[in-house]
């Protein structure tokens, strides 16, 4: 699903929204959910799941076309886990 696809859904489910007014809220919640993960390192939402920000170490990795190591930076990652009532939804 892409944003607009989002943006579209919220359009629909909300007659009284306009396709612009549906975007812009859209891109507040991204935006919301961003500062959230930059400034704690962690956005809770109840029901749904967590975001948050996870380290990965520096390692190696293989170029296979060439055959030779290369190295990969450390770097910051966000992840998701979804609560525990949606897998159980899911299952």
């Amino acid at each position: 699903m892409t944003r607009a696809d989002l943006t579209r859904k919220v359009h629909d489910a909300h007659g009284g929204l306009t396709l612009a007014h549906a975007h812009a809220l859209v891109t507040t919640v991204f935006q919301v959910i961003e500062e959230g993960l930059v400034k704690d390192g962690k956005v809770v939402l109840s029901g749904f799941g967590t975001f948050r920000v996870v380290s990965r170490k520096e390692r190696v990795g293989r170029d296979i076309r060439r055959g030779v190591a290369v190295p990969i930076p450390s770097r910051c990652d966000v992840v998701f886990v979804p609560s525990r009532r949606d897998k159980e939804t899911r299952k």
